[in-house]
């Protein structure tokens, strides 16, 4: 494999023939000393650079090897990943709110699983990876006592100022009113605007003490408020879930695919370095000196 220098100077070159303006754009004044775009970039790079740059030798190496392989991510097998990670937030919409707050979307967050799936294939169809029916039993039985699902309530939550405020939401709910509607116009908590103040299923002990406690022991469709550090919280239960025990067959898809991930971790970094010591790798510039 070829020595990698850091590719910093060529990173800032490109970055100022792109875009000089931006480069000298103030963004901050401190005492009436202004901090630029160009200075903030340049330091970025100049510490985080080394790191970013290897990440993006070792990206373009694996997809070039999949190209060559002629492997692609199976569009089903994103979406049921896709979906499976929106389930840990509850709804579509708290998800996406969430995306957008650190901002991202679903499309780049199917595009980042899109790769992810074709890196993993890759290292499995070149390293032969496999998981067993015998191993996917021997991990349930090892951890069968995890792998069953807690008892959840189904949960909608308004957050308001005060008690006042809370007593008339609960008569608003109960007179008729539709309770997303409501959370949408009246609820000081992300959750209430983005997803109408739909927890979607929260397991016991996700929650504040002080909310858990109330959450499950409401009745679906019982209304209660808590009083909290940020306000009133107006909690109604949808449904109640109780506790289930682990049953192989249902979770033998996800013991499979948490073993698999685990074998093509232990492959993966063998497998780059094979990729690495067969590329011609070469430095545009000479590296940067280290930052101090």
């Amino acid at each position: 494999m070829n020595a990698i220098p850091a590719i910093l100077p060529l990173l800032l070159g490109a970055f100022a023939a792109a875009a000089p303006a931006p480069a000298d754009r103030e963004i901050v004044k401190v005492n009436g000393t202004p901090i630029r775009q160009g200075e903030v970039v340049q330091r970025l790079l100049k510490r985080y650079g080394p790191q970013m740059v290897d990440e993006m030798i070792d990206e373009t190496l694996l997809r070039q090897a999949a190209k060559k392989k002629g492997l692609k991510a199976d569009d089903a097998e994103v979406s049921r990943r896709l979906d499976k990670l929106q389930q840990q937030f509850g709804t579509r919409e708290l998800f996406i709110s969430q995306l957008e707050q650190a901002g991202s979307s679903l499309s780049k967050v199917r595009a980042d699983l899109s790769e992810e799936l074709l890196r993993e294939k890759l290292v499995v169809t070149s390293r032969d990876v496999k998981v067993s029916d015998a191993e996917v039993k021997k991990a349930f039985d090892e951890n069968k006592d995890k792998l069953g699902s807690p008892e959840a309530v189904h949960l909608r939550h308004i957050l308001v100022k005060t008690e006042a405020e809370g007593n008339e939401v609960i008569a608003k709910v109960k007179a008729g009113g539709d309770f997303t509607a409501i959370a949408r116009e009246k609820s000081l908590a992300a959750s209430g605007k983005a997803a109408g103040g739909d927890y979607g299923f929260v397991a016991r002990g996700m929650l504040p003490p002080e909310i858990d406690a109330v959450a499950f022991a409401l009745k679906p469709g019982e209304l209660k408020m808590v009083p909290g550090p940020r306000g009133q919280h107006v909690l109604q239960a949808v449904e109640i879930r109780p506790a289930k025990k682990a049953v192989l067959a249902e979770v033998k898809a996800d013991l499979r695919d948490m073993l698999m991930a685990e074998k093509i971790k232990k492959e993966a970094p063998g497998f780059l370095q094979e990729l690495r010591s067969k590329a011609d790798i070469k430095s545009s510039e000479a590296p940067p000196k280290p930052a101090r």
